[in-house]
């Protein structure tokens, strides 16, 4: 007895047929995106450049040290390159350079690539993000380098933009050095000018009391009035000796008028000259002693202060030059000649192979499922 087997071929599924059609979508993907990248994307150029922010510390020797022992973390420049990264990316510097160069109708010119290009209508944050992506800069804490990258259609444009981020980075850490030492020495200024305006006050009032007074200085004019009262308290005692000696001898001397009347008129001179030296008005030499006395105070006090400011102006001052800031250019900008991006044939590849091994994970994830179905 013999038996007859009858092979038949069975049709795909529905899912199956659904699987080859996105099988063929997805190569189909593949090979767009390698004709995109050789027939649509515009060529772009990278010129690049470096530059240095280095400080003079007082404290060079110590921070020679620490730099030997832990090299980028000691570098005084790093913070200042931090906040020339900061103005690089900032709005204030994109857009600047938005008007200088014209970079709306230059990053939205390519007709074709569409995918790389800016669009005409972006917004401003829109066309922030994309400047974002075109210039950038970062900082290499092993060298000490800030490095600026700018990223354009044309050769001569990218080096003309990196140039023009150098110089404007350059003039904005020359702001900084100025801003900052204006800062530190404002104050100090001030206080050295309010202080010689104070010695010039007190130097006035002392002027006006001398001259209200017609002394130079009230302490002379008080030893001179006390050498007058003791030359005439000895004239005194002189003439009440010889008046005593005449009453003794000669009771009716005619001197002994002339005698009496001498010493009543030194009496008065003395009365005089003791009375401009002491007694509670403010004229009197004692009260103009003490007061000339305070402003002598006064003015030393304020002669102390304006040379403590002025050796502290001085000293800020040096301290300031000491701790400015050094822009120092690495490397100029150059022309680009090769095309930075897109790397046709790196990218090429790139697309195969990510292809293939994503569509063989596809597949072999798909089998599974179906085996287990």
């Amino acid at each position: 007895m013999s038996a007859t087997y009858i092979h038949t071929t069975r049709k795909p599924g529905l899912s199956q047929m659904i699987l080859r059609f996105l099988t063929l979508l997805y190569f189909i993907g593949l090979v767009a995106s390698i004709c995109y990248l050789w027939l649509f994307t515009q060529d772009r150029f990278e010129s690049d450049a470096s530059f240095r922010i280095s400080r003079q510390d007082g404290t060079g020797a110590q921070a020679g040290l620490v730099q030997l022992a832990l090299p980028g973390l000691s570098d005084s420049g790093a913070s200042d390159s931090q906040i020339a990264l900061g103005y690089i990316d900032s709005a204030d510097l994109l857009l600047e350079l938005e008007k200088e160069f014209d970079l709306v109708k230059h990053y939205t010119s390519p007709s074709r690539d569409f995918v790389f290009r800016m669009e005409a209508d972006a917004n401003l944050e829109e066309r922030l993000k994309y400047y974002r992506n075109r210039i950038t800069a970062h900082f290499d804490s092993q060298s000490g380098l800030t490095m600026v990258s700018v990223d354009t259609f044309t050769p001569e444009l990218s080096r003309k933009m990196a140039a023009a981020v150098l110089k404007k980075a350059e003039s904005y850490v020359n702001v900084i050095n100025q801003d900052i030492a204006g800062q530190q020495l404002g104050f100090i200024r001030s206080e050295v000018e309010r202080t010689a305006k104070q010695v010039e006050e007190v130097n006035k009032e002392m002027i006006a009391m001398q001259n209200a007074h017609n002394f130079i200085n009230p302490e002379e004019a008080i030893t001179s009035s006390l050498k007058v009262v003791q030359e005439l308290r000895m004239d005194n005692l002189k003439s009440e000796a010889e008046l005593s000696s005449i009453l003794r001898d000669s009771p009716n001397s005619p001197r002994i008028d002339s005698i009496r009347s001498r010493i009543r008129s030194v009496n008065e001179l003395i009365d005089v000259e003791s009375t401009k030296l002491t007694g509670p008005e403010k004229d009197r030499l004692n009260q103009t002693l003490m007061e000339f006395k305070q402003l002598e105070i006064r003015l030393d006090f304020a002669i102390r202060l304006r040379t403590g400011a002025e050796a502290m102006l001085e000293k800020n001052r040096s301290e300031a030059a000491s701790r400015s800031r050094f822009f120092t250019v690495i490397q100029n900008p150059y022309l680009p000649e090769d095309v930075a991006t897109p790397r046709r044939a790196y990218a090429t590849t790139s697309i195969l192979c990510l292809g293939i091994m994503l569509f063989l994970i596809l597949r072999a994830l798909t089998k599974s499922v179906f085996e287990r179905a």
